[in-house]
């Protein structure tokens, strides 16, 4: 779980850091007419690493957004199949978009791909992404397993809330 954190909190610095490089852009763009070239290129391929840095994290501690419809009036049992079907499914999605970004990520090193404007290597961005996509879907793997585990023992203790945010 400690290596989960700490993707999500490397996905959290790019973001702050994208968050920080986009207002000077637009300052800069506004004031003095001088935008920072290959901000709009940089934001794409580092949104993707922000997104699978989280994954994991959020699939590990339940942090994704869900709605709660129908398994709010399942036993906790049934609720655990639930989660656990859940996510194996995503589980399974995630391996084959997983799969799919390591061959694309095997043809940007074939061919050195970079962005069409500022010419930033793509490589570098999508196979990070790609690991880390496999990661999340073991994340999910992991999630659905201890579910269907706690589903299978009716006096197992719930599963586990995400950790605090360490004090500041």
């Amino acid at each position: 779980m400690r290596w989960s954190r700490r993707l999500a909190l490397l996905g959290g610095w790019l973001l702050l850091f994208l968050s920080v490089v986009t207002c000077l852009d637009a300052l800069l763009r506004k004031t003095l007419s001088r935008p920072i070239s290959g901000t709009f290129e940089a934001s794409e391929l580092l949104l993707a690493a922000v997104i699978f840095l989280a994954m994991p994290y959020t699939g590990l501690t339940d942090g994704h957004v869900s709605v709660d419809i129908l398994s709010g009036r399942l036993g906790r049992s049934g609720q655990e199949w639930v989660l656990a079907v859940t996510a194996l499914v995503c589980a399974v999605v995630l391996g084959a978009i997983a799969w799919e970004m390591g061959l694309v990520a095997a043809e940007h090193y074939r061919t050195a791909r970079t962005t069409i404007t500022a010419r930033i290597p793509v490589f570098p961005f999508s196979a990070p992404v790609t690991a880390v996509a496999w990661l999340a879907a073991l994340a999910f793997v992991v999630q659905g397993l201890g579910a269907a585990a706690r589903a299978l023992k009716p006096g197992a203790p719930a599963a586990p809330a995400p950790p605090a945010a360490p004090a500041a």
